[in-house]
């Protein structure tokens, strides 16, 4: 009940609000603009008065309180505000209210609101189908389960946590970067009262509906007729893709496709392969998944109603008069504030307004169709901008201010919607009057917008965004005929429709389509997000603007005479309109079709143990996962499902880092610190993270051992809670700061850490050297996998290290480095580090020396990446040979990633994984043979050789299948070699061999795996 009364003052405040700055075309038109305004304001003022109490215990119950005050103190403004006006008698014209009604087009009111009744059932059914509850749980349609993933977790984390300042529950310890109000304001109705399903579905129906009240509004505006607004909005449903053509003609006979329609479970793909094509990203079910959307477009469209209602206002000027940005016009007979409001939808014109009565188009079956009917356009179009509602530029001020504001506030509630607005502004600001009046709506808007966006997408732990230019969104090859054919198929008749309405429409109509064509140009120029396809958005805005003109085409079509008889322009229209329409009515079948995901939300007993001993604002280290009772129990975790976050902007590649060492190191004190520094208060261990693909060596048993046991829940896929104290655990205390293990890996700079290291060798005493390739040094280590020292630090003098990657160690224990990044060279250190010699490549120099391999006779090999070549030195760093070049034929290569000699016969063997194959030279570089190897084409993939000659054996690592291939040395593949479980492989870069073992360097999982032969 407090939820509904709190919905309901919200609506009133928007109502209070528009009526002072708006003029209506409907009293429908006013109940949307309320809803859409109201839920708007409200939800800003309550998050931020929920900010200020940040510090409180529960921050919503004092914002509800602080919203319920302000609420009442402005409704009840105009009964005492006449005490400080009778004061200030000359102030009292600040004072009226600027509400009015403007003249509409001849029309039922009653098929308006029989339309938006059909409206509300249809889109409680939707919403309802998706997403409803039953006893203690949620039920989230398939379709839609992923993505209410992170905003279910949104709204428990207001609704039953504590979520201020407000982070992402899938991401937490980083501010939020998700336009997140709407879910804030679900989250805030549940608080108040109403189940999660009923809170987002009220705010979901009303705004969608209000949106589609609007968008019947903007049509009867902008092409005088109700009939048009009203086929406009319901046009909505049909978004008119032709991926229904691909879909029936699968079908063998009607009643086989009529059967496939009845059990559709999917949403129409279309014909494109991109993202979001196969899972009906042009139908309603983006709606049903970003609830959020329609409410932001709800705003952009009564902005734009006001303005074609102020555009039809300026009157047409005269050859002799003065330029003005002023409208000179006529006062709408206001109503008094206090006064009710009674004027119906089909209420007789105020006085003072020209009769809209004659303004309805018509044609007369006796005339010639085409004149009568261009002359009715130009009389209607001449009429309707006579139509007079304001006053001076001062007087008109106000109205735009107000929409700058409404504007401005979008960004946190869907910032894609501001960017949409601002492209269609900016043309309308190009092609209309009143120009400074727009000045003013921008300048407001970017005053208060500004800092969102900022906010939303700067900050240290903001993933590196790409380049703002990208044409051709997410079409392959986007060449102009291959971006025409993806407009064509994904609106398809409709763009028939559309041109026949600009041939119809007038001078007004046409500018304004121009204005929405700017969405194109949006969606397929520019990249604002990490992920392309969110230019979906745009999209979606301009087919709702476009429908418009569908609308009314389809409109004149009907009313078309030929020869005296309109029946053919009646079956124009109905053809077009059918062929418009199948692929919306088979997308509301997987609404209906599709199962449920049930989620529990309340009366849990681990939803109950966290909400009684954790603390709102703790943070859980878990698995990665959509969905869970930690988050139901408004709880955040470190790191949820990596979507939301990549999504998101965050820098998830850091955050996979993080995460993965803090289940896989073995270093007591590391892990405890890592800890400490992310937050995290509670760490869940269950059998996803025990057996999950992508932590290889699970640390369950240095969590058992410092961690105390909170929680045991077997039944939650064996979860155990296990708390981070705030000081060290006794038995931890009592252990000295160690250093890593090599086998056991770790990120970082600190002794025995490793940041994605590239290159591996053995000495003659059995230590592994492994260039630590982002830290710029190398590392040795015991046989044991024991840390021993350092040799090198970063730099570019001699015996410093830019990014060492290949490394070679002779029989006298000198060791051989290849640097790349800025060195490009190879230096000869002594088996201590002290610096021997430096070799910078014959002829123009190195450029990217990857690999480096020693043959029996001591000669060096070096795969000069860059350069597409192997270079072969003598010890002392004379040139012997050079041979390659850039291809895919005998003896070329493409970007060759490794070298290894065998020391019996003296041959070479290089690795060309881009050919997908390994080529085989005499030690003079004279081709002798090539082997196919399919698994490699990884353009990421570092592959490395070794040569066991003893066993006639040839190792070839294989980052793209995580395994390490055998050959023999004819070229016959034997099989594949990992290592023992719970080991194993995370992008092998580099192998060495050594007393029977073989030794893989992890790229990903900066460790070496040890391998028995």
């Amino acid at each position: 009940m407090v939820a509904l009364i709190y919905f309901g003052l919200a609506i009133c405040v928007g109502d209070f609000l528009c009526r002072r700055f708006y003029t209506f075309a409907s009293v429908a038109h006013r109940c949307a603009a309320a809803i859409l305004v109201g839920l708007l304001v409200s939800s800003w003022f309550t998050y931020l008065a929920g900010l200020a109490f940040a510090r409180a215990s529960r921050p919503l119950l004092w914002a509800n309180l602080l919203f319920l005050v302000a609420v009442l103190a402005l409704l009840t403004w105009p009964k005492w505000k006449h005490r400080i006006i009778k004061a200030a008698p000359d102030a009292a014209h600040r004072f009226q209210t600027a509400e009015t009604y403007v003249p509409r087009a001849n029309g039922s009111g009653i098929a308006d609101w029989l339309l938006i009744a059909a409206y509300v059932v249809l889109v409680s059914w939707m919403m309802f189908a998706s997403f409803n509850s039953g006893g203690d749980k949620l039920k989230i349609s398939n379709p839609e389960y992923s993505d209410f993933g992170p905003n279910t977790a949104l709204m428990q984390s207001f609704a039953v946590g504590h979520n201020f300042p407000t982070e992402y529950p899938h991401f937490s310890g980083d501010r939020i970067r998700y336009h997140f109000l709407f879910y804030f304001q679900a989250g805030n109705l549940e608080f108040l009262g109403l189940d999660p399903a009923w809170s987002l579905n009220l705010l979901s129906i009303t705004t969608l509906v209000a949106m589609l009240i609007v968008v019947m509004t903007l049509g009867e505006v902008l092409f005088n007729s109700r009939a048009v607004g009203r086929l406009g909005s319901l046009l909505f449903f049909f978004f008119g893709s032709l991926s229904y053509v691909p879909f029936l003609r699968k079908q063998l006979s009607v009643g086989a496709a009529l059967q496939a329609i009845r059990h559709q479970g999917d949403f129409l793909p279309s014909i494109f392969p991109y993202r979001g094509e196969t899972w009906g990203t042009w139908s309603q079910v983006t709606y049903l998944n970003q609830r959020h959307f329609a409410s932001a477009i709800g705003i952009l469209m009564l902005v734009l109603v006001f303005l074609l209602i102020r555009y039809r206002a300026v009157p047409k000027r005269r050859a002799k008069a003065p330029p003005s940005t002023d409208a000179i016009t006529l006062e709408a007979n206001p109503l008094p504030e206090t006064a009710p409001q009674t004027v119906s939808d089909d209420a007789t014109p105020p006085e003072g307004f020209p009769d809209l009565q004659k303004q309805t188009a018509s044609v007369s079956g006796s005339e010639d169709a085409s004149h009568s009917e261009a002359a009715t356009e130009l009389a209607t179009e001449a009429k309707q901008e006579t139509v007079h509602t304001s006053g001076t530029f001062r007087g008109t001020l106000p109205g735009f201010i107000f929409s700058g504001v409404l504007l401005g506030l979008i960004p946190m509630w869907n910032s894609a919607v501001l960017i949409a607005a601002a492209a269609v502004l900016a043309v309308l600001f190009v092609l209309f009057p009143l120009r400074l009046q727009m000045l003013a709506l921008a300048m407001i808007t970017g005053v208060i917008a500004l800092p969102q966006m900022l906010y939303l997408s700067t900050g240290s732990g903001r993933t590196q965004m790409p380049r703002l230019i990208h044409w051709g969104y997410m079409v392959e090859q986007p060449t102009a005929a291959n971006v025409l054919k993806y407009l064509g198929f994904t609106f398809g008749f409709k763009w028939l429709l559309i041109a026949l309405a600009l041939i119809f429409a007038g001078s007004l109509p046409r500018r304004f389509f121009l204005a929405a064509l700017s969405l194109l140009a949006v969606a397929f120029s520019f990249q604002f997000t990490i992920e392309v396809f969110a230019n979906q958005k745009f999209l979606h805005i301009w087919v709702i603007l476009a429908n418009l003109f569908v609308a009314f085409a389809l409109w004149r079509l009907w009313r078309f005479s030929l020869v005296g008889t309109t029946v053919p322009g009646k079956f124009v229209a109905t053809v077009l309109f059918l062929l418009i329409i199948p692929g919306g009515i088979i997308d509301f079948f997987p609404i209906h079709n599709n199962g449920w995901s049930e989620v529990t939300y309340r009366n849990d007993a681990l939803i109950d143990w966290l909400k009684k001993n954790t603390s709102p604002r703790d943070i859980f280290l878990t698995d990665r996962f959509v969905n869970h009772p930690i988050l139901m129990a408004g709880r955040r975790v470190f790191y949820g499902w990596p979507y939301y976050g990549w999504s998101a902007g965050y820098n998830a590649s850091n955050r996979d880092r993080v995460y993965t060492e803090l289940f896989e190191t073995k270093d007591p004190w590391k892990l405890f610190h890592l800890l400490k520094e992310n937050g995290i208060k509670y760490v869940g261990y269950d059998n996803a993270i025990r057996q999950a693909q992508f932590i290889k060596r699970p640390n369950k048993e240095l969590y058992a051992t410092y961690f105390p046991k909170v929680y045991d829940g077997e039944k939650y896929n064996g979860l155990v809670i296990y708390k981070v104290p705030d000081t060290p655990p006794p038995k931890l205390s009592a252990l000295p700061e160690g250093v890593t293990n090599v086998f056991e890996g770790g990120t970082g700079a600190g002794k025995g850490e490793l940041d994605s290291p590239m290159g591996i060798a053995v000495d003659a005493n059995g230590n592994i050297l492994v260039t630590d390739t982002n830290n710029g040094r190398i590392e040795k280590f015991s046989s044991t996998g024991a840390f021993l020292s350092i040799i090198g630090m970063k730099g570019s003098s001699q015996g410093q290290l830019g990014e060492p990657n290949g490394i070679a160690v002779d029989r006298a224990g000198n060791i051989y480095v290849a640097e790349v990044g800025s060195n490009h060279r190879v230096q000869k250190l002594a088996p201590d580090g002290t610096f021997i010699a430096e070799w910078k490549g014959p002829g123009s120099g190195f450029y990217g020396p990857r690999r480096i391999a020693i043959g029996p006779d001591d000669s060096i090999y070096v795969v000069d990446q860059g350069h597409t070549r192997i270079v072969k030195f003598s010890p002392d760093g004379q040139v012997l040979a050079v041979w390659g070049s850039k291809g895919g034929g005998d003896g070329q290569f493409d970007d060759p990633t490794s070298v290894a000699v065998d020391p019996t016969t003296n041959k070479v063997y290089v690795a060309d994984p881009r050919n997908k194959r390994i080529q085989l030279f005499d030690s003079n570089g004279k081709f002798l043979a090539k082997w196919t190897v399919p698994e490699w084409g990884r353009v990421a993939g570092f592959e490395d050789l070794a040569i066991d000659s003893k066993r006639g054996r040839m190792y070839a690592s294989s980052a793209n299948i995580d395994a390490v291939l055998i050959f023999d040395l004819n070229g016959n593949r034997i099989g594949t070699l990992t290592p023992k479980a719970p080991d194993k492989l995370d992008g092998p870069s580099a192998l060495a061999l050594a007393d029977r073992k073989l030794y893989v360097l992890n790229m990903h999982g900066c460790r070496v795996s040890e391998i028995d032969l």
